[in-house]
């Protein structure tokens, strides 16, 4: 892939991409932010992490000031689209942010153990009948750093539709099946969280890892509690916010359809 400007309209999923994701749980898109919005995302996760306390109180979030650009960007909207559901309407998308956290890892910093997310449920992974992809709860990492092979999160390919249980040997990173992936700063990697992952201890020497975690789910679902005031939420426009309203689909007392947000209508 090349630059995906912010302002672009979604890139629309490829069949190879429908294809890979399905066979392996995950996708890699390299080099897709545009260098402004790049850069002031790095300044913004150094800052949370070293330095919260300069910024605004309402700015303390990864998904507040520049990372809020990364919610809806047009780079993976299009793949959220395919892997969740369509847009619940003209003014809605279809799929929640529910989740959201800053990383930076120093070299010799570990990462977190191997681990997956729901197996089975409304938010574990299933081909659908019709051809579709149902990834229910679906990880976006935005590498806002040059990745090297063993860097990043390698993922242990295809378990998010193994049949058989993980065994214990495979519970503890091995190169020989988890698989890792290269990439330059700007890159983004999405992949079901029915997956196995793990996070690597960082060895590169000339810079630190920083990136951004967003985690999605259906505006049906709801996995995570979130931590985002009202108050972020309400400086966004407006279609951004519906990826944070609450998890129902229709109200019949009202004839009303979920596809808004407001103070009362709101993921908790």
């Amino acid at each position: 892939m090349t630059v995906v400007p912010r302002s672009a309209d979604p890139v629309a999923m490829t069949d190879e991409q429908k294809f890979l994701f399905d066979l392996k749980g995950w996708i890699l898109l390299p080099a897709v932010l545009e260098e402004d919005l790049l850069q002031a995302c790095r300044e913004h996760v150094l800052k949370l992490r070293t330095d919260a306390e300069s910024l605004a109180e309402h700015e303390r979030y990864s998904l507040a000031g520049p990372g809020a650009e990364l919610i809806d960007h047009p780079a993976i909207t299009g793949v959220l689209r395919a892997v969740l559901a369509p847009d619940s309407s003209d003014n809605a998308w279809g799929f929640r942010c529910e989740g959201s956290f800053p990383m930076l890892r120093r070299q010799g910093e570990q990462g977190s153990a191997p681990h997956c997310g729901p197996l089975d449920g409304p938010m574990a992974y299933r081909n659908m009948p019709n051809g579709t992809i149902w990834s229910g709860l679906t990880r976006v990492v935005w590498e806002l750093s040059e990745v090297h092979k063993g860097g990043g999160t390698p993922i242990l390919s295809g378990s998010h539709k193994a049949a058989f249980p993980v065994p214990e040997r495979f519970r503890s990173f091995d190169p020989s099946v988890y698989e890792e992936y290269a990439c330059p700063p700007g890159s983004v990697l999405i992949f079901s969280e029915s997956c196995w992952h793990v996070g690597t201890e960082w060895q590169d020497a000339e810079q630190d890892r920083l990136a951004i975690f967003n985690c999605y789910c259906s505006y049906l679902t709801q996995w995570h509690k979130l931590n985002l005031p009202h108050e972020v939420v309400a400086t966004m426009p407006a279609k951004r916010q519906t990826a944070f309203r609450g998890a129902w689909g229709h109200n019949f007392r009202d004839q009303q359809h979920n596809d808004y947000y407001d103070e009362t209508n709101r993921a908790h």
